[in-house]
């Protein structure tokens, strides 16, 4: 291979040496790198500049919105609490309503009874002065206790307006084990004590509960009406127990 710093014909071959030239040519390309890169570094920073304010706009504009939807739902909330306990309060109110209108129907048909049974008082026109029996009914208050509830109406036809008074006595006859069996009042009570006296002028309700023993099978019950003081006579009947369970007579 030739070399190349000769000639073809064995001479040297003279090239200018130029040192500097190649200094400034990579200060050039230097320059040039650092300014490109610059160029880049200011590019980015620009840009990213851009997009964090937009970023930060964006973040405001979600804030603003959910404190927004906060508030709103704070006052839906308050709006459904306020529905509730306004629907609430007229659903009572119309339950009191109910109650104070079932109370009062009871009560005028119980003033009708009354109303009926004053009108008898007033105008006894087929019941001959002295004491009578106007009514007695039963009801079942706890069946498997074997636990009754007796009401007595007793009223008194008279020209005198004295009162009268005196006590009740009742039994039940019915069957124990095939047998007869009659059942004084004493066997009867309950731990609550019946009415068994009465003083009245007109008219006098008396209430009472009696329970039948177990193994008793009531059948009827005796009812005997004793005034005191001989002016009046004893009155004494016998009732079907299961008339008297149906409605009383």
């Amino acid at each position: 291979m030739a070399d190349p710093r000769y000639t073809a014909s064995g001479s040297f071959r003279v090239r200018p040496h130029r040192p500097w030239r190649n200094v400034i040519l990579g200060a050039i390309a230097l320059a040039a790198l650092g300014a490109g890169g610059w160029a880049l570094y200011e590019l980015g920073l620009r840009h990213g500049g851009y997009e964090a304010r937009m970023a930060r706009a964006t973040e405001a504009h979600l804030r603003i919105d959910v404190e927004e939807l906060r508030d709103r739902v704070s006052k839906l909330a308050q709006r459904n609490t306020l529905l509730e306990r306004a629907e609430r309060i007229e659903r009572e109110a119309r339950e009191r309503l109910r109650g104070v209108i079932e109370a009062r129907e009871g009560r005028i048909a119980q003033l009708q009874e009354e109303l009926a049974f004053y009108r008898n008082l007033v105008s006894p026109s087929e019941m001959e002065p002295g004491l009578h029996i106007r009514r007695l009914s039963l009801r079942a208050v706890d069946g498997a206790a074997r636990l009754y509830e007796y009401e007595l109406v007793l009223t008194q036809i008279n020209s005198s307006d004295r009162y009268v008074s005196g006590r009740i006595d009742l039994s039940v006859r019915g069957r124990r084990g095939g047998d007869a069996a009659t059942v004084e009042l004493a066997d009867l009570a309950t731990d609550e004590e019946p009415e068994t006296e009465f003083r009245f002028k007109y008219f006098q309700t008396l209430t009472g509960r009696i329970s039948v023993p177990q193994g008793v099978e009531p059948d009827r019950l005796r009812l005997r009406v004793a005034p005191s003081g001989g002016r009046l006579e004893s009155l004494e009947e016998d009732y079907s127990w299961d008339s008297l369970l149906s409605g009383g007579q």
